[in-house]
């Protein structure tokens, strides 16, 4: 679904001038990008896994702002790809210090093993209709074409279901190839 209020080429040239101030190798990893984020924002991202699969409504990836770090939920039930996408889409959210977008219960932060009273702010994706969660999945999917450059793919004809996943996030679009919706 594309925003009327969002150009899809502007925001790609946009995020790719964001992406390219992280000063990131030509080939770099999620490690090296959630670094590069880290020495920007001056203080450490920690990763932890997350099982969602089979709940309603639940975000794939959240992020979890304190005082002292960013923590970053994954989940763990998916295959790699789709995990370093995830990771790298909150990652911007990091990067872009974009504000939360979910409300911090105590309920939610225990489950998460946080302490409430130290959540600064939370977010977390269950669909793409505002302008942040549009910016930070643009960014997310430069960021991993990149990071495939030049680089051994999965297969594009997959002989499972899991393999799918892994070809459908592990495949750079070639440019030019864009189509405005």
């Amino acid at each position: 679904m594309s925003l009327p209020w969002v150009d899809d080429n502007l925001l790609r040239t946009s995020c790719e001038q964001k992406v390219d101030r992280l000063s990131l190798p030509y080939r770099f990893t999620t490690r090296e990008l959630r670094e590069a984020i880290t020495a920007v924002r001056g203080k450490p991202i920690f990763l932890k896994p997350l099982n969602t699969l089979g709940a309603i409504d639940a975000p794939c990836g959240i992020r979890l702002e304190t005082p002292q770090a960013d923590l970053l939920f994954y989940e763990e039930g998916t295959s790699v790809h789709h995990q370093r996408h995830i990771l790298a889409h909150e990652l911007m959210h990091v990067f872009l210090d974009h504000p939360g977008s979910l409300e911090v219960d105590a309920s939610t932060a225990h489950s998460l093993g946080v302490d409430p009273t130290l959540v600064m702010r939370m977010s977390g994706r269950t669909s793409y209709s505002t302008a942040d969660e549009r910016e930070a999945e643009m960014m997310a999917t430069i960021i991993r074409q990149r990071m495939y450059r030049e680089r051994i793919s999965p297969s594009r004809r997959p002989e499972k279901g899991s393999d799918s996943w892994d070809a459908l996030f592990a495949q750079p679009i070639k440019k030019g190839r864009f189509r405005s919706q």
